[in-house]
């Protein structure tokens, strides 16, 4: 087209050819030249660069003929072929479902080569994350009909590129050991083995150990350290690269003067007694921040939302020792108030069971910890995969802070069946199991948890049991909870004598808050015990009759997450009765603390790993000068508790005569007391399905009447396993090996559903 225009040249008409994906109407609106207009060549170049920016054509001109009395401009486009297949070629390493929901290129989308590109980062990134990085991903476009073609990712993955080697420069104080052994990117050994990520070369890893070296000697007085950015060194092999750190350690400092400016609100002698930081103590950098952070919060405690904090520091660098003197000046602020609290992203939960685990309320004084505390309260209900506090100044009073919490729901409840078979060492030893189970920790979206679970084990072997807790009763802190069962075992009580136990009963239990993450409760429990047997047995070994049983608990959960925990602890303590002023046939007690800890380690912002302890005390004794009921007592063995030993195989034995001509018999007569712990370290395998690698190793004695606790006799065990937490269920798969006088047992193989 010239690019003269003549003013008698009026564009009567417009029309768009050669389009097929994209609407006429769609193209004609982005131009600025339109119908009625004065034909201007500067303005139709300038729609033409807009149509190719839109990446959706490969050519396109703009013609013009001349009607009546003005001209019809025609917009011929040739558009890019659409995709009707995408693949991927030479994966191995990385699965297309990592890839399919990352990439934005789309079936049946015009082709896009700026999007196409963006995703063979994407793609690359994938690689990166698993050390691969020397992969390299390219595309190509086959035709396969007319303005059709398939879409293949091109894969060259290389090898993976691990840490061969780490030196640290101009470090005096550390040893290179001491810093080498804790970065994220440590060399390759027997110890860390292939299968270990501390090895992979990653930049994100790298990055962080810079901040970490950096911190490392700051929390010990080196408040000038640098630490330049690594030296990296890919071998000719391609498959390690070898880190150099460079550290200048600079002078160690003590703590000299410490003093606090401006708007004081509280006795200078009391902030000095809450600092980490003495005058004459080391200058460590990870006290110096908690001290800033104890001022913000005791200012933002009395309502100071913004109040800002400066520490100046003086360095005396010609001393012995060198000292740097703090001063925390301070500017409350304006003080702020509460304004209004809004839940966003709750489409199930109910925003009353949200609002009932804060701690602050609307035009309430601002406090910091209290809103901490609201926000880990939430957090800790297991509902959501993210919580965030979202504030903002109220637009007609700026001394009130509005608050938005932001959540995003997951899957709180699970419908479960399952059907398998574990194999014995006989025909007679294999058997058949199943399972069907349903369970809602979020009933309707009250918060309420309800649970239906189903169990056969084999033969006469089967449970059904049927709960319901509501554990915020009226919004208060107290919490309410039924439940009924009915379960048919058949125990073994030698090795040619079985013995049918039928229980069917009910329980309700009763709760409270009584401080802080602190909770009480009783249950009381009923339930009628019939036993029967094709064999001999001896009165004794029989309990029927009706079990009335109350029991008393104290807890307090800290973890971070009721339905998946990754960090703090839950301890409780129970004391139970049983008959007595209850009444029934039996008549026992029990004590038991049943505790679990829980201690993360993160190795990246998405990658975190963390340790599981748990420890169980029991001691169960006779109450009236009634002996405890022998299958009350004590056995360990299973997927429970000790997993590397068959169901209850761990216990005190003693030989049975069955009768004058028969011959002795084994039985696992319990114990009167039990001590078991494990010890779990999981890692995400696939984060994204919740499927988490484990290894463990427990260790557990049963005691008899006669002997006292105490550390040593224990049995052992060790292995490791999946976890898959799914919306259907969670899984557990695990392979568990008996740990006996230094040698190693034949393997066990768990798989359960539940926790």
């Amino acid at each position: 087209m010239s690019n003269t225009s003549s003013a008698n040249e009026i564009i009567l008409d417009m029309e768009v050819r050669g389009n097929g994906k994209v609407e006429s109407e769609a193209i004609l609106t982005l131009l600025k030249t339109q119908k009625g207009d004065a034909l201007d060549a500067d303005k139709v170049a300038e729609d033409i660069r807009t149509l190719y920016d839109l990446g959706y054509f490969s050519d396109i001109r703009v013609l013009k003929t001349e009607i009546d009395a003005g001209i019809k401009l025609i917009i011929d486009v040739k558009e890019k072929p659409a995709i009707t297949a995408i693949k991927y070629a030479g994966m191995e390493e990385v699965t297309e479902d990592d890839i399919k929901e990352k990439i934005e290129t789309k079936l049946y989308t015009i082709v896009n080569e700026a999007t196409i590109t963006s995703d063979l980062r994407v793609i690359e990134k994938q690689y990166i994350d698993k050390g691969y990085y020397l992969a390299s991903v390219d595309y190509k476009l086959d035709k396969v009909g007319d303005n059709e073609v398939e879409l293949t990712f091109v894969v060259k993955e290389g090898d993976v590129v691990r840490v061969g080697s780490v030196y640290v420069l101009g470090n005096e104080y550390y040893s290179d050991g001491e810093i080498i052994n804790k970065l994220f990117s440590r060399p390759l050994t027997r110890a860390s083995s292939f299968a270990s990520p501390a090895s992979l070369y990653q930049d994100e890893f790298l990055k962080r150990d810079l901040e970490f070296i950096s911190y490392y000697y700051r929390d010990q007085g080196f408040a000038e350290v640098k630490v330049a950015k690594p030296i990296t060194l890919l071998d000719q092999d391609r498959e390690f690269v070898r880190l150099t750190f460079q550290v200048e350690e600079g002078l160690q400092y003590n703590v000299g003067k410490i003093d606090v400016s401006g708007d004081l609100l509280f006795p200078k002698e009391e902030l000095f007694e809450a600092m980490k930081l003495k005058s004459g103590n080391l200058f460590r950098y990870s006290f110096f921040q908690k001290d800033v952070e104890m001022l913000v919060n005791k200012y933002g405690d009395l309502g100071y939302a913004f109040v800002d904090v400066n520490p100046k520091t003086k360095f005396n660098r010609d001393v012995d020792p060198p000292t740097v003197d703090i001063n925390y000046e301070i500017t409350k602020g304006q003080k702020m108030y509460f304004g209004k609290f809004t839940i966003v992203g709750n489409s199930k939960t109910r925003d009353n069971v949200v609002r009932r685990e804060f701690e602050v309320a609307d035009s309430e004084l601002y406090s910091g910890t209290r809103l901490s505390k609201s926000k880990s309260n939430v957090e800790r209900l297991g509902f959501f995969e993210e919580v965030q506090a979202i504030r903002s100044r109220d637009p007609e009073d700026d001394k009130l802070l509005n608050y938005k919490f932001k959540v995003k729901e997951k899957p709180t409840g699970q419908l479960q069946a399952a059907l398998g078979f574990q194999p014995g060492q006989s025909k007679v030893e294999n058997r058949w199991f199943g399972q069907g189970r349903y369970n809602e920790e979020n009933q309707s979206g009250y918060g309420w948890k309800t649970s239906l679970t189903g169990k056969w084990n084999g033969g006469k072997n089967y449970s059904l049991e049927l709960g319901f807790t509501n554990p915020r009763v009226n919004d208060s802190h107290w919490s309410l909870g039924f439940s009924s069962f009915l379960n048919n075992e058949v125990r073994k009580v030698t090795d040619d004598i079985e013995l049918q136990e039928r229980r069917i009963g009910g329980s309700v239990t009763l709760g409270r808050k009584i401080i802080e993450l602190i909770r009480g409760s009783i249950t009381y429990k009923i339930s009628k015990i019939k036993t029967s047997s094709e064999s001999f047995i001896i009165d004794k070994l029989r309990e029927d009759g009706l079990q009335s049983t109350v029991i008393f608990g104290l807890g307090r959960n800290s973890t971070n997450n009721y339905l998946d925990p990754s960090s703090g602890s839950n301890v409780k303590a129970t004391q139970s009765v049983t008959g007595g002023p209850l009444g029934g046939d039996f008549q026992f007690m029990e004590s038991g603390i049943d505790s679990s800890f829980y201690y993360p380690i993160d190795f990246s912002e998405t990658y975190r790993t963390f340790f599981h302890l748990k420890g169980v005390v029991s001691y169960i004794y006779p109450l009236g000068g009634e002996p405890v009921p022998i299958f009350e007592r004590y056995r360990l063995g299973g997927f429970n508790d000790l997993r590397g030993y068959d169901f209850r195989e761990i216990g005190p034995h003693f030989n049975i005569l069955q009768n004058p001509q028969g011959r002795l018999s084994r039985l696992n007569k319990g114990g009167d007391k039990k001590m078991f712990f494990q010890l779990e370290y999981f890692m995400p395998l696939i984060p994204e399905a919740g499927i988490k690698a484990l290894v463990f190793a427990d260790a557990g004695r049963v005691f008899d009447d006669e002997e006292s606790l105490q550390f040593h006799g224990f049995s052992k065990d060790y292995g490791f396993g999946f976890r898959w937490i799914t919306p259907i269920a969670p899984f557990r798969f695990e392979w568990a090996y008996p740990y006996e006088n230094g040698e190693t047992g034949d393997m066990k193989f768990i798989f359960y559903l539940g926790y």
